[in-house]
């Protein structure tokens, strides 16, 4: 594998099982990771544009930052589900695209984003390019660059209902806010030309609660409205 703009370390893993001196969990909607921020991609750029690696972010509450982009350092895209993609995000979602260099469009993933502050939780939806099966991989890295884990998920599948049901990635960490960065990318049914080529939703991201403060944050982000709503309590 290439050098990347992060050092990613492959660890072989089972859907679901990690290896890691941290202790992780798995959250498999973004209703379960129970996020208090966001990045939202439609701040990037209007859909259809191709933009440079990496882009800056700054979170829906501003206390957060990130860089973005394809982690060899090649151009990604913005698009919309509805406008310019047609896949299993809900209707309307900002969504952040490899592109596929094979076809002279962009780049290529994996991915990568870089928090100015280290999270202890973060979760996206991701489809590959292609209809199909596909196979999804999240990576996170601690403030050294040193992985973490690796999260792998044979469970992709990727259509054009435009009805939420694309594959949620969620990663939290039970020892404290030690995710600075993470890597994703996926490989397809398709074959070697579909790999590395998807799109992401919002990435949330968040702190893993106190077992006494569940309750407390159980109805999370309630009071935000619109768009905020729909990104944190989905």
């Amino acid at each position: 594998m290439k050098k990347k703009l992060l050092l990613l370390t492959t660890l072989v893993l089972t859907f679901a099982t990690f290896a890691s001196a941290d202790s992780f969990v798995i959250y498999s909607t973004r209703a379960a990771q129970n996020p208090s921020d966001f990045f939202d991609n439609s701040q990037i750029a209007p859909p259809g544009t191709i933009v440079s690696t990496p882009q800056l972010m700054i979170s829906f509450t501003g206390n957060n930052a990130a860089l973005v982009g394809n982690a060899d350092g090649s151009p990604f895209l913005t698009t919309q589900e509805g406008f310019g993609w047609t896949g299993n995000f809900d209707y309307g979602e900002s969504l952040l695209w490899t592109g596929n260099s094979n076809f002279g469009i962009g780049g290529l993933g994996p991915m990568a984003m870089v928090f100015f502050n280290p999270v202890g939780t973060v979760g996206f939806s991701i489809q590959a390019d292609f209809y199909g099966a596909f196979t999804a991989y999240l990576t996170a890295f601690d403030a050294n660059g040193n992985p973490l884990v690796t999260y792998i998920n044979t469970n992709g599948n990727s259509d054009g209902s435009e009805n939420g049901s694309a594959l949620f990635m969620g990663l939290g960490d039970l020892t404290g806010p030690n995710i600075a960065s993470i890597e994703f990318t996926i490989t397809s049914s398709q074959g070697l030309l579909a790999d590395n080529d998807f799109a992401i939703d919002d990435v949330s991201i968040g702190t893993v609660p106190e077992p006494s403060s569940l309750v407390l944050l159980g109805s999370g982000l309630i009071g935000l409205a619109g768009v905020a709503r729909r990104k944190l309590g989905r």
